[in-house]
């Protein structure tokens, strides 16, 4: 994700050098042309959004552990990496830290794990369920 958020801002940034030559310099590649330097601002603008798009993502870490929230109540964000454990092991302490939330599917009886794939799909399902 790091990696799309660097080059959405390269994005930005030269969109924001375009925007600059057209609107000012016309010695520059758009000559200053006012239509150009409009296109180039919004090319700004749709950068900018992708950038902080990005930077909402976040990482939800399902595990059933103390203090995770029960997946019925949980709002996913529109944009987020889950993260799985093994069964039995659950996700490292590493994993957990850096979990933004921790979510956890609700079970009845005495098993208290779901298959880590088993998981994945009930998860997947509920994000898309609260977009569709």
């Amino acid at each position: 994700m790091a990696g799309e958020i660097a080059s959405a801002r390269a994005d930005a940034q030269a969109a924001a050098i375009h925007a600059h030559w057209a609107a000012e310099d016309p010695s520059g590649p758009a000559g200053g042309n006012a239509q150009a330097a409009a296109l180039a601002l919004a090319a700004v603008d749709a950068a900018d959004a992708r950038v902080r798009e990005l930077e909402a993502a976040r990482v939800i870490a399902l595990d059933i552990i103390p203090g995770a929230v029960p997946i019925e109540g949980y709002a996913f964000p529109k944009r987020c990496l889950m993260l799985f454990g093994a069964e039995g092991p659950g996700l490292s302490e590493k994993a957990l830290e850096l979990a933004d939330d921790v979510v956890y599917i609700s079970q009845f009886g005495s098993v208290r794990s779901i298959n880590a794939g088993a998981a994945a799909a009930v998860a997947m399902h509920a994000w898309i369920a609260q977009r569709a």
